[in-house]
């Protein structure tokens, strides 16, 4: 399959940031965009990196070799019975597999479903948003029971993005659960437990506290449909969440220091062994 036609549905922050890097990364590529948002649609059409950016779905053609679903899950689900008809592929970007795969499996017919998901993302949404730059390094992972035609691996490639395959969707989520979605929920519950005013935070705040609360200035919307769709892997990562902070709780009511240091350096470990392992990726 020679990829020649691309449609991506939602010109917002993944979709724009698409856009940008594909056109000028590969000029030849007809890349055209939908938004049902007009201030995306105006926005988007300011980047100058589509063709077109369409108003609704049905107004686009249907001789796409890829439509890509750059919406919320919820969203990519519902559209899925409309935009199979554009594309000879479609593909999502969603960071919870589980639900677009079982809604794949059930409206496309054979393989023609490309479940992914890029980890890249940032706090500012929509088009001005937009970064060419957004994938470079970051991992863009597909599953094994979906593989994609080899021309979407090295379109993905292309946007500066490495490949990554997991086993299936039910083991994405449990990863995303620890790796993303919990990592969020520790950071809105780090700003919930403070008690300062926020002034008086901002004051005598130092680097810890802007860096680990950076990600509670993500869409409210995005992480509502994110965190329920994912909810069964996302609590079971809780409830380690919180069996850890009991952990250090009860050694400082203790005043068990040497059980604090045992945390601490099996933390600092863990951390230093993830560390190695994404620098010899």
């Amino acid at each position: 399959m020679a990829l020649k036609r691309v449609l991506i549905v939602g010109a917002g922050l993944i979709g724009g940031s698409m856009g940008l890097a594909l056109s000028r990364r590969m000029p030849h590529l007809e890349v055209d965009a939908v938004d049902v948002n007009p201030a995306y649609r105006e926005q988007a059409a300011g980047l100058r990196a589509f063709r077109h950016v369409w108003h609704a779905l049905e107004s686009a053609p249907s001789d796409y070799d890829l439509a890509v679903l750059a919406v919320p899950v919820d969203a990519a689900i519902h559209l899925l019975p409309r935009v199979r008809g554009k594309a000879s592929w479609v593909m999502d970007v969603c960071s919870v597999k589980r639900p677009i795969v079982e809604a794949m499996d059930r409206v496309l017919t054979g393989s023609r479903g490309v479940p992914s998901h890029p980890m890249a993302g940032k706090a500012q949404a929509g088009p001005l948003g937009a970064d060419e730059a957004l994938f470079e390094g970051r991992s863009w992972i597909f599953l094994e029971t979906h593989r994609p035609p080899a021309e979407i691996e090295e379109l993905v490639r292309r946007l500066g993005a490495r490949v990554v395959r997991v086993p299936d969707a039910e083991d994405h989520d449990r990863r995303m659960a620890e790796a993303s979605h919990g990592i969020h929920l520790a950071s809105q519950c780090a700003v919930l437990a403070a008690e300062m005013d926020p002034a008086a935070i901002a004051e005598i705040a130092g680097p810890a506290f802007w860096d680990v609360t950076r990600l509670a200035s993500s869409p409210s919307e995005f992480w509502i449909q994110t965190l329920g769709a994912n909810r069964e892997h996302v609590i079971a990562w809780l409830r380690r969440f919180e069996a850890a902070a009991r952990s250090f709780r009860a050694a400082l009511e203790r005043g068990d220091a040497a059980e604090v240091r045992i945390l601490l350096e099996e933390a600092k470990r863990r951390r230093e062994r993830a560390d190695a392992a994404r620098n010899t990726e």
